[in-house]
């Protein structure tokens, strides 16, 4: 399965576009406005941004009455030049023809200061830099950089266009001073007070030190002093985005509470009776506005500043499912129960029957509204495939499903919704604080109890909330005892004496694998004092033709880990090798991949086909270490070996410290990470790619 980081919602009329190679994978978009209208501002005052703020130097680039869209090089001078332009290549040589004239220099080979130097000595008094593949150019000229021209980046297509209006007179201007400007990465809504909703694979592992709102945004080009920070993030218990796409929600509590136009949430029967009648729906949102179809690869990124929106119709569920089936019959089918067909009571959809118009990526988040004495949210963008395609509509989460849990949150106690504690060598314990916090207007008296099959691996102390204050939080300790190998999930339920005041839950889960002797005999020599735990879905195997070993033999949506314990200070190498399914598309964003966890933080992975290499950590720190190598696949296609391999582990230690076996007993407890394994698990048998 696919994913893009961030989701904006761009509308705009469907271009003819090329057929691109076929892909492997079904994509299923992020959603994007295609096929739409400029919104009117103001009319969506509740319309919320989710974004990354940071500082920016201002450029402009206008030819012959034209203003084309431009970038700015970091350490670039400041300044604004007028003069025609002059073909220079890629600028590895003094471009002769440059005197008194704007230098037009194609990317490529030659780092960028080389190319502005080459201009400058031939006369030239600035600079555009026009990319050699889709998307934007985020270059640097080098902090050593002596020119004095100004320079600016274009896009690919924008310098094509350049290339024919040399004689026309272009003006370039680079600001002096940086001002503070802003990314979105999805949209989302304001619901009232200090709460604003969204969908979870949005915000799933967002760090909200860097991620805010910007609450009633229109035009992405200016604001950003006005994003709000962010005091917590509630994603439902029941999300998971690597199973089913359900439950696509989720809630962001602002630091402040804000004095600021709300959007009402549709109740559940009403939106099944505005879904049963067809009626129009309108999405809204800042996404790509270039449509493409199933077996297309990706559009160059086309997310406006201004908001748009589009018009669709309502669909049934089971009409959504009937177009799905019959859009892939045994292929879709396959992935999901004969009567789901991954449409549940927590989706709605919603189309534009000729094809053309719908969200994409990008759009994310964003709210699916409905006029209905006023504008109410009916939906959250979630997922779709391709974008704007007449045979797949779009799918949103039902917001009327979700009334009591967003209630449970924002008016009564909410606590963390849900925490994956980090893959645990059995034997071993880990604790994790969370959150809780009174919400309601009203002093709770709670009590608290873990259910599930998986109880027994987990306890509580909650001495800290017996009693919460109304607005006030408090911290509860969870722990895990990996005595049995192992997945183990469990909820956190919580009682208030008050049956006026709702209370929500959280979803806690951990893997244990267990001590592996054959791998500690292959690559320690049996010593006792680096420890060997292999697991996940099949443990990681011996390989004697290399003196290596290799990952279990796993399917899709599964993964193989293994795991090196040990107590002290010194270096760490190893060999390692993959051959999998390679993401070359998007290489950061791997399909099937070894990752390498190293004391519970993921530091790196290898993806494609990857011959054995020697990778070395030098100066691990004193105390307690877990170094884990996970082979993780995605929901679909197998490729090459489908293997990953590691041998040559060495641990030395630094001079003057002696090696210690790692405490295993369940009294001692470390600090749970983040579990890499919930992280990079893939989700279905079709490439479903989500609109952020």
């Amino acid at each position: 399965m696919k994913y893009i980081l961030f989701a904006f919602i761009t509308i705009a009329t469907l271009l003819p576009t090329a057929h691109a190679t076929s892909q492997s994978k079904l994509p299923i978009g992020q959603p994007k406005i295609v096929g739409g209208e400029l919104a009117t501002q103001g009319e969506f005052p509740w319309m919320s941004a989710l974004v990354f703020t940071y500082d920016d130097i201002i450029t402009s680039l206008e030819v012959a009455g034209t203003s084309y869209k431009s970038t700015a090089f970091s350490y670039g001078p400041p300044g604004e030049v007028s003069a025609t332009m002059v073909n220079c290549g890629i600028g590895d040589s003094q471009c002769n023809l440059a005197s008194g004239k704007i230098c037009l220099i194609a990317r490529g080979e030659v780092d960028f200061s080389v190319k502005v130097d080459n201009c400058q000595a031939g006369g030239g008094i600035g600079a555009i830099i026009f990319n050699n593949i889709a998307g934007d150019i985020q270059g640097t000229l080098g902090d050593n950089f002596s020119g004095s021209i100004p320079v600016v980046a274009i896009s690919e297509n924008d310098g094509t266009l350049l290339l024919d209006k040399l004689d026309e007179t272009a003006t370039v201007s680079v600001a002096a001073q940086q001002t503070l400007a802003q990314s979105a990465s999805c949209g989302a809504s304001f619901i009232g007070e200090k709460w604003v909703i969204t969908a979870s694979h949005c915000v799933d592992n967002a760090n909200i030190e860097f991620l805010k709102v910007n609450v009633g945004e229109y035009d992405l080009s200016d604001g950003a002093s006005n994003a709000k920070a962010i005091k917590q993030i509630y994603l439902h218990p029941d999300y998971n985005e690597g199973a089913d796409f359900n439950n696509d929600i989720a809630l962001i509590e602002l630091v402040d509470v804000i004095d600021h136009p709300a959007i009402t949430l549709l109740d559940s029967d009403s939106s099944r009776q505005h879904a049963l009648t067809n009626d129009p729906a309108t999405v809204i949102g800042w996404g790509n506005i270039n449509a493409y179809g199933p077996d297309e690869a990706l559009p160059p990124n086309s997310q406006p500043d201004q908001l748009r929106q589009v018009e669709l119709s309502l669909l049934s569920n089971e009409q959504c499912k009937d177009k799905l089936v019959q859009a892939y019959g045994d292929l879709y089918n396959a992935t999901y129960l004969p009567n789901q067909v991954g449409i549940t009571d927590s989706m709605i959809c919603a189309e534009y029957s000729a094809g053309g118009k719908g969200s994409c990526q990008g759009d994310s988040g964003g709210p699916l509204v409905v006029y209905d004495n006023g504008w109410k949210q009916i939906g959250v963008v979630s997922y779709g495939v391709g974008c704007a395609n007449a045979a797949f509509p779009d799918v949103y989460a039902r917001v009327g499903q979700f009334t009591d849990w967003i209630t449970s949150i924002t008016k009564g106690i909410a606590i963390d919704t849900s925490y994956d504690f980090a893959i645990t060598a059995q034997h071993s314990a880990q604790t994790k604080q969370l959150n809780v916090t009174n919400n309601s207007d009203f002093t709770a008296n709670l009590t608290f109890a873990i259910t599930g099959a998986s109880n027994s691996a987990f306890s509580l102390v909650t001495d800290e909330c017996a009693s919460v204050a109304a607005k006030q939080s408090c911290q509860i300790t969870v722990n895990f005892d990996a005595k049995v190998s192992g997945m183990h999930e469990a909820t956190i339920t919580i009682n208030s004496n008050d049956i006026n005041i709702p209370t929500s839950q959280a979803a806690i889960s951990a893997q244990a694998i267990a001590e592996n002797s054959a791998i500690n005999t292959q690559l320690s020599n049996g010593s006792s004092e680096l420890l060997w735990f292999s697991g996940g879905d099949k443990p990681w195997l011996v390989d004697n033709t290399e003196a290596a070993i290799v990952s279990g033999d796993i399917s899709d949506n599964q993964q193989s880990s293994v795991m090196l314990t040990f107590t002290g200070a010194g270096s760490l190498s190893f060999e390692w090798a993959v051959s999998s399914e390679e993401n070359t598309d998007d290489p950061d964003s791997p399909y099937d991949a070894l990752y390498l966890i190293i004391d519970g933080e993921q530091v790196d992975f290898i993806s494609g086909e990857v011959a054995y290499t020697e990778v070395t950590f030098d100066d691990l720190a004193a105390g307690e270490h877990q170094i884990t190598w996970l082979y993780s696949k995605d929901g679909a296609t197998s490729a090459e070996e489908d293997k990953a391999s590691l041998r040559k582990v060495v641990f030395t230690p630094k001079a003057g410290n002696t090696v210690l076996p790692p405490v295993t007993d369940t009294t001692s407890k470390s600090s749970g990470g983040s579990s890499t394994y919930f992280i990079l698990m893939a989700l279905s048998l079709i490439t479903i790619r989500r609109r952020r």
